[in-house]
Order: C-alpha cells, then sequence, then structure tokens
C-alpha cells in the first residue's frame, strides 16, 4: 500500500465530485444507524416492542412503506438533476461546497436523537460537545481557554454569521450601557457601596465611579466594565440574585436604551464597519435599537480592505465633535467591525493597524469593542503553523515599533519560512491578530465545509456572554451550563455542533488537516487569479480585470505589468504544481497574487473595433449576460454551465477610490455602481486535474460570445425607425427609442412636411379609425443622424398593431425636417427619477398641443398623446418657445419601474394615462427642473384621440437575429399574444413548483 501524501488524506474527508467514496459514507451512516437502535432496544429491554410483525403485514402499513420508498426516489432522482452541484469543482460561486464526510456523519448520528441544545436536560451530551467545539474555535483564533488564565475564551453554535454578528452588537451595546445603569443603581439600591467603589477610567485614571462624567462611564475599558460584578461580589460579599435584582430596573435590556441615553443626555452613538460589511450589519443595528444609520461605512483601499487612515478621520471626528452652542459633544463608539474575509472579494481589514489605532484612541479617552467578522476567514488560521504564529507576531511588533519597511517585513517573513499555503503577509498578520479581538464571528458551515446551520460567535473573555442573558451577570462557574440562555436563539439542533465536533477531530484544526484543505483551496483560488489577470491582452476584443491588483501594478509601470502578465502565462500556468512550489521566486510572486482569502472578484469590459467601452451601464449589461450564462438563476431550464459564478454590485457610494480605480482599469468612465462578477473557490482538486484551465477557457469562451450581444447593441448601423404621428394640421413625429440599441438611442420629436396625396389618405384614415395610431417610418434603412442632415427621406404611413407590422396606407416622402426635441439617452446623458413631479414635452401649436413624456432615466416608459386639453391659463408664443415642460402631479421616482406591457393591459385598475384622463394642477414650465413656471392649470388627454405608451420596446434587450430586430412593433407581439391566451402565463419558479405536484400525485396514486 502506498503511504500517499497530505493531498491524498484531502481526499478520504470528502464523497467526492463523482461520489467516489459512496461505499464508506453508506458503511458510516449504516453503522451510526445501527449504533442508535442498538440503544433503543437497550432502553428498558424488557418493555413489550409495539410495531409487531403483524402490524407491518397490513395492507396500511405497507402502503405508507410504499409512500416513503416512492417519494424518497422521486425526490432524490429530482434534487440529483435540479439542485445546484455545490459538490463538483466547477461551482464557484457561493460559500459553499461538498461537505465533509465526517460532517455528514456526525450530523446524522446526532439527528436521530433529535437533541434540542437549547437547555441541558435536552442535549446533556450534545450541550457538552457544542461546548467543546466552541473552545476548539476559541483556540483556534488564539483565545485563552485554560481556566488558570484570564481572561477566559468561549464560544457557541448559532443558526450562522449574521445570527452571531448580531448577537456580537446586542453585547456591545449591553456593555457600553452597562455603566450607566450601575450608576443609576448607586442611586437606589446599591447606595452603599457608592461611596468606596472605584474604577479605572479610560485612561488609566482611578477614581469613584460616582463621580465619572457621562463620556467616562462610555469609555470605560471593556475588560475593566466585565470585572466589575465579579469585584462587587469579591469586594462587598453581594449576592449574585442581589446584583442583578438592584440592576435590573435600569438595563438597558430593561428600559431600553433611549431611556438610558435620554437619563445622561446621550447622542446617538456609532458603530464603524468597513464599506464592504455584510448586510447583516445594518440590520442588527435595526433590530437592536442602534439604527442602521448609526452603522458609519469606513473607506476601503484598491484592494477592498478598510482604509485604517480613514478609520482613525472617523474617530477624530467623534472626538471633536461640538454641540449647536459650540461646546465639547464628542461621540461614543460602539464598536469597530474588522472584516476577515469579505463575502465579494475575500479582503482582510487590516486588525494589527485597527488595533493600534484602538490603543490611539484609548490614551484619548476615547475605547470600543472591537469584533472580528471572520465569518469566512476564521478557519483559515489552521492554515498557519504556530511557529509562523509568533514570528508573525514578533515582526509585526517590530515593524509597528521601528522603522521596518514594508518590503523588509515580507522579506524577513519569507526567510523564515516558505510558504505552502498562498497567504500574503498583511492577511497572515491580521490572522494572527485576531486573538485580540474582543468578539469574533465563525461559519462552520462556510470555510468549515459543514452542513447548515452552523454559524458561531466566539468571545475572548467569556464574560462577556452574560450580556447577552437573563440569568444573572456572575463570575464564571465551572458547571454544565445550557447554552440556549446566551444569545439570540432558542430551540437549535445538537446536531449542528456535533457535525462541527466530527470534522474538526477528524480533519484537525492544524495545518495537516484544514489547513491543508483550505491551502490547496487558496491555491486554486490563486491559479484561477492567474487566468482572470492574464486573460486579455491589448490585442484581445474583450478586457478582464480582476479587483485586487497585479503586484506590478501597484508599481503602476505599464512595462512591468505585461512583463509580469507574460512571466505568470509561462512560470504560473504552464507548468506543473510541483514545478511551481519548488520555484521559490515565483512562488513569492504566487503568494502576493489575488485576494486575500480565496475569493476572486472581477470584471469583463467589451472594446467596438480597437476602442474600448466607456459606459458603465453597457458593461454592466454584459457582466450579467455573463453571471446569467454562467450561473442556475432561472428555474425553468435544464442548462448546465461549464463554470457557474455568482455575481455583486460595487456601490460608488460604498467603495470610493477602490471603485473608481477598478473601472479606470476597465476602461470605463462615470459614477455609476459596477456589476461585478465573483469566482470563490473551496474545491482542493480543480488544479491537480486540470480543471482550473479548463473552466478559465470555458470563462474566456463565454465571454466571447456574450461580447457580439454588447457590439450588436451598441453599433451604430442602418435601420429602420418608427415615428408617432401627432396631429392633423401642423404634424408631429414622435420616435419610438429604445435605450439598448444605439440605433434608437434618441428621443427625438420633429416636424416635417409630407406630400398632399399622404396628408389626405391619413387624414381619411385618421377620421375612420380614430383610435389607431399611425406610424411614419423610413422606407429604407438609415441612421437618425442622416435623416436629421438630410432633412428628409422616402416613407411609408403604416397602423400600429401590436400583433406585428401592418402593409401601409400610402407612400411618399417628408421633407422639410425641423428638430423639435432632441436628447441622446446613453446612461451618461441619463439623471435619477424626477421626485416630486413627472415631467412631459408639451409642443404643437394655440390649435393642437401634444405631450410625450421626459426620459430622465432607465428603464422608462413611453407615454405620448396627441391634441391634450389645456386649462385657459396657459400662454405660450408657440413659435417663440415650441417647446414647454407639463410637470404631471406624480412623484415618479415612486412609480418607477413600470410593468410591463402585458402585466399593465391585464391589471384590474385603468393605468393612470388614458384617454380621457384628467389631470388638475399640473405646473408648466419653462425648465425641466420645474423653476420657470409659466402657469399652473389642468390638462385632459382627450378621447378619440391615439394615446401610446409603452414599455416593453423601450426597455428591451434584443439580440442579433432575435425578433426585436425585425420589427418595431414585435416587442407588443409577445405580449399581446400572452394575454389572450393566459394559460401560457408562468410564473417564474413554475417548474419547480410543478414537481412538487407530481411529488404529490405519486404519492396519490399509490394511496389510490
Amino acid at each position: 500500500m502506498a503511504e500517499g501524501d497530505k493531498s491524498d488524506a484531502v481526499s478520504a474527508w470528502f464523497l467526492g465530485p463523482k461520489g467516489e467514496n459512496a461505499e464508506t459514507l453508506i458503511w458510516l451512516l449504516t453503522e451510526a444507524l445501527q449504533r442508535h437502535v442498538q440503544g433503543r432496544v437497550a432502553y428498558f429491554p424488557e418493555d413489550a416492542s409495539v410495531i409487531t410483525p403483524e402490524v407491518k403485514s397490513t395492507v396500511a402499513f405497507q402502503k405508507q412503506i410504499q409512500k416513503q420508498a416512492a417519494l424518497v426516489k422521486s425526490l432524490a432522482e429530482k434534487l440529483a438533476e435540479h439542485s445546484v452541484p455545490f459538490w463538483n469543482p466547477r461551482y464557484n460561486a457561493h460559500m459553499n461546497m461538498d461537505t465533509s464526510m465526517p460532517g455528514i456523519v456526525g450530523y446524522f448520528t446526532a439527528m436521530l436523537f433529535n437533541p434540542n441544545n437549547v437547555a441541558l436536560e435536552a442535549s446533556p451530551l450534545t450541550t457538552a460537545i457544542e461546548i467543546a467545539v466552541g473552545k476548539q474555535l476559541a483556540e483556534l483564533v488564539g483565545y485563552n481557554i485554560e481556566t488558570l488564565q484570564n481572561p477566559i475564551g468561549w464560544g457557541h453554535i448559532t443558526a450562522d454569521g449574521s445570527i452571531a454578528n448580531l448577537e456580537s452588537m446586542w453585547a456591545a451595546r449591553n456593555l457600553k450601557f452597562y455603566p450607566l445603569s450601575l450608576r443609576l443603581a448607586m442611586m437606589n439600591q446599591l447606595e452603599f457601596i457608592a461611596d468606596t467603589f472605584h474604577v479605572d477610567t479610560c485612561t488609566h485614571e482611578s477614581k469613584l465611579l460616582k463621580d465619572f462624567t457621562t463620556w467616562e462611564l462610555l469609555n470605560i475599558l471593556p475588560s475593566n466594565v466585565l470585572d466589575i460584578p465579579t469585584r462587587i461580589n469579591e469586594e462587598y460579599g453581594i449576592t449574585a440574585q442581589f446584583l442583578q435584582d438592584a440592576l435590573k430596573p435600569y438595563l438597558a435590556q430593561t428600559v431600553g436604551k433611549e431611556r438610558l441615553e435620554r437619563e445622561f443626555h446621550v447622542e446617538p452613538m456609532a458603530y464603524f464597519a468597513s464599506a464592504t460589511m455584510h448586510y447583516s450589519w445594518p440590520k442588527g443595528a435595526a433590530i437592536t435599537g442602534i439604527g442602521s444609520e448609526n452603522v458609519v461605512p469606513v473607506k476601503v483601499d484598491n484592494s477592498a480592505r478598510m482604509d485604517p487612515n480613514d478609520l482613525r478621520r472617523l474617530l477624530h471626528e467623534c472626538l471633536n465633535l461640538k454641540d449647536a452652542q459650540g461646546n465639547p459633544a464628542p461621540r461614543a463608539v460602539y464598536a469597530v467591525v474588522a472584516i476577515v474575509g469579505s463575502t465579494e472579494h475575500g479582503a482582510c481589514d487590516p486588525i494589527k493597524d485597527i488595533l493600534d489605532i484602538r490603543d490611539e484612541f484609548r490614551k484619548k479617552g476615547l475605547s470600543f469593542v472591537l469584533h472580528g467578522d471572520g465569518a469566512w476567514g476564521t478557519y483559515f488560521a489552521t492554515a498557519i503553523p504556530e511557529v509562523i504564529v509568533q514570528e508573525s507576531i514578533s515582526l509585526s511588533s517590530q515593524w509597528s515599533h521601528t522603522s521596518m519597511k514594508i518590503g523588509e517585513y515580507n522579506k524577513a517573513r519569507h526567510d523564515v519560512f516558505v510558504p505552502t499555503v498562498p497567504l500574503k503577509t498583511k492577511t497572515l498578520e491580521s490572522i494572527v491578530h485576531m486573538r485580540y479581538c474582543d468578539s469574533i464571528t465563525v461559519d462552520p458551515h462556510k470555510s468549515g465545509y459543514l452542513q447548515y446551520p452552523a454559524g458561531g460567535l466566539l468571545y475572548r473573555d467569556q464574560r462577556m456572554r452574560y450580556l447577552v442573558t437573563w440569568t444573572s451577570p456572575i463570575v464564571y462557574r465551572n458547571d454544565l451550563q445550557s447554552i440556549g440562555v446566551f444569545g439570540v436563539e432558542g430551540s437549535k439542533p445538537g446536531a449542528a455542533p456535533v457535525a462541527t465536533f466530527f470534522s474538526h477531530v477528524i480533519l484537525g484544526l492544524n495545518v495537516d488537516g484544514y489547513g491543508q484543505l483550505l491551502g490547496e483551496a487558496l491555491f486554486g483560488a490563486v491559479k484561477m487569479y492567474a487566468h482572470l489577470a492574464t486573460m486579455s491582452s491589448s490585442e484581445s476584443t474583450f478586457v478582464v480585470r480582476p479587483l485586487n491588483l497585479l503586484p506590478a501594478e501597484i508599481n503602476g509601470i505599464p512595462e512591468e505589468v505585461e512583463a509580469q502578465k507574460e512571466l505568470i502565462r509561462k512560470k504560473i500556468l504552464s507548468v506543473p504544481n510541483r514545478e511551481l512550489v519548488n520555484d521559490k521566486e515565483t512562488w513569492k510572486l504566487v503568494v502576493e497574487m489575488g485576494s486575500d482569502l480565496s475569493i476572486n472578484a472581477f470584471a469583463v469590459n467589451f472594446k467596438l473595433g480597437n476602442v474600448v467601452n466607456e459606459d458603465i451601464v453597457e458593461a454592466n449589461y454584459l457582466n450579467k449576460r455573463i453571471f446569467d450564462a454562467l450561473s442556475i438563476t432561472d428555474a425553468n431550464t435544464d442548462k448546465k454551465p461549464p463554470l457557474i459564478l455568482t455575481s455583486t454590485v460595487l456601490a460608488q457610494k460604498s467603495y470610493g477610490e477602490c471603485l473608481l480605480k477598478f473601472k479606470d482599469r476597465l476602461g470605463l468612465k462615470g459614477s455609476q455602481d459596477l456589476y461585478t462578477l465573483v469566482n470563490v473557490v473551496m474545491s482542493p482538486w480543480p488544479t491537480a486535474s486540470g480543471l482550473t484551465a479548463e473552466i478559465a477557457q470555458s470563462l474566456q469562451e463565454t465571454i466571447v460570445k456574450e461580447r457580439e450581444v454588447s457590439v450588436y447593441r451598441n453599433t451604430l448601423t442602418e435601420d429602420y425607425h418608427a415615428f408617432v404621428m401627432q396631429g392633423t394640421d401642423k404634424l408631429y413625429f414622435v420616435h419610438l427609442p429604445m435605450f439598448n440599441m444605439e440605433n434608437h438611442r434618441h428621443q427625438l420629436i420633429i416636424t416635417g412636411v409630407i406630400s398632399a396625396e399622404m396628408r389626405t389618405i391619413y387624414i381619411e384614415e385618421r377620421e375612420k379609425n380614430p383610435d389607431t395610431v399611425y406610424l411614419l417610418v423610413n422606407d429604407t434603412p438609415t441612421t437618425l443622424g442622416k435623416i436629421l442632415a438630410a432633412k428628409e427621406f422616402d416613407a411609408r404611413i403604416e397602423p400600429f398593431d401590436s400583433k406585428g407590422q401592418q402593409p401601409p396606407i400610402v407612400k411618399g416622402k417628408i421633407t422639410d425636417i425641423q428638430v423639435i426635441v432632441q436628447k441622446k439617452l446613453n446612461s451618461k446623458f441619463l439623471t435619477p427619477y424626477p421626485t416630486r413631479k413627472m415631467p412631459f414635452y408639451i409642443y404643437g401649436s394655440e390649435a393642437q398641443m401634444h405631450i410625450d413624456h421626459v426620459y430622465t432615466a432607465s428603464p422608462n416608459i413611453q407615454m405620448t398623446a396627441e391634441q391634450v386639453v389645456i386649462g385657459a391659463d396657459l400662454q405660450n408664443d408657440w413659435n417663440a418657445n415650441p417647446v414647454l415642460y407639463a410637470q404631471l402631479p406624480f412623484a415618479e421616482s415612486s412609480m418607477q419601474p413600470f410593468l410591463s406591457n402585458f402585466d399593465r393591459e391585464t391589471a384590474p385598475k385603468p393605468f393612470f394615462f388614458h384617454s380621457g384622463a384628467k389631470y388638475d394642477r399640473v405646473v408648466f414650465t419653462r425648465d425641466l427642473a420645474g423653476e420657470d413656471v409659466v402657469a399652473t392649470t389642468s390638462l385632459t388627454l382627450p378621447l378619440k384621440r391615439n394615446v401610446f405608451i409603452d414599455t416593453d420596446m423601450l426597455n428591451a434587450d434584443p439580440e442579433p437575429n432575435s425578433a426585436e430586430s425585425v420589427s418595431y412593433c414585435v416587442a407588443h407581439v409577445h405580449e399581446v399574444n400572452f394575454a389572450e391566451d393566459g394559460a401560457k402565463f408562468k410564473p417564474r419558479g413554475h417548474k419547480y413548483m410543478q414537481m412538487i405536484d407530481e411529488l404529490k400525485d405519486t404519492l396519490q396514486d399509490i394511496g389510490s
């Protein structure tokens, strides 16, 4: 038998992408079930069996067994076909992979007993296991778990990271208000200790707590606050129950924080977190009453890590605030959250730098809790040998207290250790320094490769847990306690900590266990990053850029960047893994490349010829199409993408300079948010089998294919252009625009002269069909630019029919074209939706006035009506001022986006814009903003006149050779056919709902 190596051990921890370890898993699950049954038999063995052979032989019994067998078979088949294949190395989307086999076995083993870890009496063994798991994780991050030293770390399992974050926020809030509550108690039940109980201020001045200012009470060090119950017990002999009863009437838990804020004149306090924070942080602030607006985002650097300088600036602002009279009114701070592995880009905030800032501000009298959101990153601590942990602490201390440069720091670390895993120096430093955070979130169901639900929260000082419990806030007791009294949750499965325990014990929370597994995943992520960083060149028809800069890009020298890309192609992408690891110089580049923790955020742009697209909206569209092609988002499809990615939107407001730099590297200009693709690598196998290169090639092929659509949308070609005809005296023509086709990206209103024959036939047809909309269409393909330059074109008039293009009623020529309104609809020319009114262009003559909705943003709705009736108060010289604005009394931003044609036409209530509709108090202005008012009066849409409304064609996403590119009417055809045959309408996800019905039918068949 071959000895094998560490990577071979990894293969024993999972069922495998092809179920290679199925025989082993079946054996282990069978063993667990047999042991469980033996336990049932051994419990009062003299008790009679209630499910006898006679019962089993009945038809009723057999029918129920058949139902179970049928449902298992049918459901398992459907799940196998339609579930997201997390277990496959091609899945590179969310933080999810195959769960570990020890985790599966552990969960199954405990699940059979259904323990509830809310109370010790319902889960004696699994409660002990959860406490053991908490100690394992606490020790992993560097917390002390020995009872003879202080502080003692403690942890427990939660449903997920969001619950852990919420609990940490709850604890930080209660910690901040605890001294205020104690001060009030000292005026009442605890008055007898007020003249003798001393506490250190944040700046280490010892004074009577009753003499503390409000600011000093709010900034007592967390460790000193947690000492208070123990000290009162030891110094005054006060029992825990008496202290609890004395404090209860004044605790934030009891009276709410608002009462304490009023009592002590405390303004809302701040909670700082990186701008890349998980959504659970503002959600938690809302739940705890802190308020989401008090969660203050800290700017990030070009790698999406918290910028320490901006944190320092924000803390200075808190210290230097003044009230309305100019008196000092500093703002207290609950906590600072350091993210250890952000969900969108795997970035690690610089914890060592944040700790230094915490110490700096403590000296100035400002104290706060430091929480590490390590939901993703905590388990990566297993990749760091203990000798490197100690070396990192020593080196970072030297770096902080000497003039050691970052280059020397990096070199010193590499001289000590040739890494077996590409952890960057600052990443390693941050993970090592998590031990100094007051609390830490960890998610075993993420980088612990375990089943849901398995989040976790760790406390550096176990006494902090008493801040979020209804039991006495006392000194630590060494007896076994119910876990459920701590934290947010009540009932919770004991199977989750058992699964975590199994996986920890079998894999090992060390470099040879989880460290090996995550190290291989990290290596796969860097290899994928290498593909992304080198995928496009100056000759490519597209641009791919990872969020994280190449080391050479940081220096900003183009020649060095290209040289480094070529080095990556030759020495990283083209060599076997073992050869790469043995190439020490190239391996140093591997360590420096990519994100901090196994997540690659990247975006794609396209070129039109040799010109790089600058429009962010169009780049977003391309990235969204790539995501749609490489994801499983549509319930009604059976596609199997060769690579599965996820996506996110990077908000300009949150990412600031980081996003501006990213967009600049992509060739994009503008302040819009950026739709970004995300590649998460958790599988240890793809680089060994060559799959990384294969999926990178699949990505490139998808980019090339989807780029064709972007080019089609953004290339100006000769086309047919339709104009809604308005009026019967002087004719006006309103262009049918499309936001997503360069050929039609214009809001255009023109007037012109048609031949006498065309006019006569048009008027006659209008009289016969007063409700019909007529279109003027160019007879041969051309561009709008050529039409406006020539001021004429050959045209035909045809009735509009949503079922499709109709034969013309007459052909001829339009001449003497004059522009009334012309506005480009490219994204850079658009602005936000109006917030108070809904603007329309109004134009025409004293006898006949027409309106057309102004498009300020996309998506939008076309609403145009002819011969509207205006109140007598409007006076305008239409020759001198051919266009005014009618500001209808609707807050447009509250109504966007509007429904599709089908949904609008089948809605139970009529749409607000329809024939005969009257609007009072319409403000008529000379400007779009609505400030230069001409009149305020009514506007009525007449009966028996054409009113044209469309959302589908205006907002359509046409593709090459699609129906939308053939006819300007087809966008309506699909909707009308839908309306005519309601049975064809199937809601999103219908296919899966149908499967549920099929499962029910299977059981029904057996029952009948």
